[in-house]
């Protein structure tokens, strides 16, 4: 719809410096005219007098005209006209043009545009909206709303604001994990997917739909493989949307709603890290969680992976706009005794493939750490107490591309979800992680290489300690501590902590 009226605007402006060239042509044919006008009438005194003041009007539009004709063509036309051309754009692109300049800014918050495509959104609905059809389509309502009423009540039709079906749903949580129990089966009835937008230094974007998912108990790992991939250093930024999808998509579809989830840079300014690599690609790490793999010796994109968690997923899926994210409200608890209340931890290890390792913890209690006064811990697995050691599969980050696959050692998914003492989300991650190998500093009775998976964000920090037992080909998870800031315990309890 845009490339068309775009394609309209251009011979709109085509069809008005023609008109201008005629115009002038016209001018000068008046003025020889005029002139010819003039030796006759000095032949003949008897010229009436309106004639004598015809050259000034005729070198007026022709100045006019000369002047008009360098301007803008479109702020030259009436308001009428431009409101007819706005009507056949779909809601996307009324809301782009919007941001054009100002006299487009208020055109197209017409109220008179919007109620129709309200009307015609909520044709497509099962259910009876609150607002009338007669009254959307009824001149007289249309004009008694304040500005910007109808553009506002259609976004949240949209966005599915009124939808509460799948907002009852998500009330049904998980005993194990404390997500929502229903959340894959609300991604799946609303088709939402996610796309990827990525902008070169130029400032052109390419959107990469996903390729597949795979659904954790409390997160879904998105991957995209399929497309022409530029290469890395011509890049500046990438973006993820959420998406709602058409229930029955034909070619050239365009999707009902973007929602902005993730924004990141691209540029080398130390905005990534090195993750990883095997034979055929090397695998790099950017905030918020987001990898990408490049072919090795060309810096060419092969895929790019995301962990979503389910916390809040399908409202920053749907709830945001393109250029803005979904900002859930607080949900604090009042208790000022927070420092005795008994914490839920749910850690799960996985890849795009298969799960590695899930567990659960509960309840631990927070504790000060010595060393960092402002940090609390919990700590769910002590390396003292052999007990509690858990076995571990082998961690790996399996990809394929372009026909080809490998497998990225000591690499894998991790979605954390800790709970306060009524169930509900404390702290909610999700990422990739990578192992590191160090020094043998715990004492254990096992003997073998140490491993380190070190996770970190504004929220908090996980500390993970593994050792590799060759004789069972295994790893052993010996240690699992979780921090994060004394503010935040306040903040959650509204208490000391």
């Amino acid at each position: 719809m845009a490339a068309d009226l775009g394609e309209f605007l251009r011979s709109l402006r085509q069809g008005l410096m023609k008109g201008e060239q005629n115009t002038s042509t016209r001018g000068h044919a008046q003025v020889g005219e005029f002139a010819r006008a003039r030796r006759w009438k000095d032949h003949d005194t008897s010229m009436p007098t309106p004639v004598q003041r015809e050259p000034w009007k005729t070198r007026f539009v022709s100045d006019q005209c000369t002047k008009s004709s360098h301007g803008n063509y479109l702020e030259r036309l009436p308001s009428e006209i431009i409101l007819k051309i706005l009507s056949f754009l779909d809601a996307s692109s009324l809301f782009n043009i919007s941001f054009v300049n100002k006299r487009f800014h208020d055109l197209a918050n017409s109220n008179a545009l919007w109620s129709v495509l309200y009307s015609s959104e909520i044709k497509k609905k099962n259910w009876r909206p609150r607002v009338n059809m007669t009254e959307a389509v009824s001149s007289t309502i249309v004009e008694e709303k304040p500005a910007g009423y109808w553009k506002k009540l259609l976004l949240k039709e949209m966005a599915g604001y009124k939808d509460t079906l799948w907002k009852t749903e998500l009330k049904h949580l998980n005993p194990h994990t404390g997500m929502p129990a229903l959340t894959e089966d609300v991604l799946r009835r609303l088709h939402i997917q996610w796309e990827i937008t990525l902008t070169n230094k130029n400032g052109r974007e390419s959107v990469y739909k996903q390729t597949h998912t795979f659904f954790e108990d409390s997160s879904v790992t998105v991957c995209w493989i399929n497309g022409f991939w530029p290469y890395m250093s011509n890049l500046n930024s990438l973006q993820l949307h959420g998406i709602m999808c058409p229930a029955t998509p034909t070619p050239g579809d365009k999707p009902s709603w973007r929602s902005l989830i993730r924004k990141t840079s691209l540029q080398r300014t130390g905005s990534w890290s090195f993750f990883g690599a095997d034979r055929l690609v090397k695998v790099l790490l950017f905030d918020k969680g987001i990898i990408i793999g490049l072919w090795r010796g060309n810096w060419k994109i092969a895929f790019i992976m995301v962990n979503l968690h389910f916390h809040k997923l399908i409202e920053r899926s749907l709830l945001g706009s393109r250029f803005c994210p979904y900002i859930p409200a607080e949900d604090n608890a009042v208790d000022p005794d927070c420092s005795r209340h008994g914490y839920t931890l749910h850690i799960v290890l996985h890849n795009p493939v298969r799960r590695i390792m899930s567990q659960r913890f509960s309840p631990l209690y927070t504790s000060r750490v010595m060393s960092q006064g402002e940090f609390v811990q919990l700590i769910a697995i002590d390396f003292t107490n052999v007990s509690k050691h858990v076995p571990v599969a082998k961690i790996s980050l399996p990809w394929q591309a372009e026909g080809l696959q490998g497998d990225v050692e000591r690499c894998c998914m991790m979605t954390l979800t800790v709970l306060d003492e009524a169930q509900r989300p404390f702290w909610c991650a999700s990422s990739t992680v990578k192992m590191y190998s160090r020094q043998r500093v715990l004492d254990l009775e096992y003997e073998g290489e140490q491993f380190i998976i070190l996770y970190e964000d504004a929220e908090g920090k996980v500390k993970m300690t593994f050792v590799w037992m060759e004789e069972f080909q295994h790893y052993f998870l010996v240690q699992l501590v979780t921090m994060f800031p004394a503010a935040k315990v306040k903040r959650h309890f509204r208490g000391e902590c």
